[in-house]
């Protein structure tokens, strides 16, 4: 149980921080720049990030339901009355709707930006500001719902935070 519990924290710590990261500081840095961020989205893709942040949630998800499990006992509407499982279950239902609204919409945004920024390198002058006005479309598309992710997931953050002490 601990184990369980030590990878659902540190999982959650990590998809929150970095997504967090990206919403506040990183992507408004990529629309300050203009296309001279479309060589770090490169750099980011080599990376793997877009492959690293869906992993940390799953791993965040499938955890935090098996604990979530646990300790109803097998009785989950029975722990949904209680605060703290009322807590625990709301923040939940948060992250996994981050999680479908991130997959769902702006992953989408952020890999097309990718492949645009990629396409960048050897793009000829003619077609570099049709790809950075696509980028801009898809970059304040992609700003929108991060806001909405960010919100669901500091949401589930501080219910899961407090629902031991409601």
């Amino acid at each position: 149980m601990i184990v369980l519990r030590f990878l659902h924290v540190v999982s959650g710590a990590l998809w929150v921080g970095m997504f967090a990261f990206m919403s506040f500081i990183l992507l408004p840095a990529f629309a300050e720049v203009g296309p001279e961020g479309a060589k770090l989205q490169a750099a980011l893709a080599k990376r793997r990030i877009p492959v690293i942040m869906p992993v940390l949630a799953l791993i965040t998800l499938v955890s935090g339901m098996w604990l979530y499990q646990r300790l109803s006992g097998g009785a989950i509407g029975a722990l949904l009355k209680t605060p703290t499982g009322l807590a625990f279950g709301l923040g939940g239902l948060a992250a996994l709707l981050a999680f479908v609204v991130g997959i769902g919409l702006a992953r989408p945004f952020m890999m097309r930006s990718m492949k645009l920024a990629e396409q960048m390198k050897t793009a000829s002058p003619a077609d570099r500001s049709s790809i950075i006005a696509e980028m801009q479309k898809l970059g304040a598309r992609g700003a929108v719902v991060n806001r909405l992710v960010m919100a669901l997931l500091l949401f589930a953050l501080a219910a899961m935070a407090i629902a031991r002490y409601v």
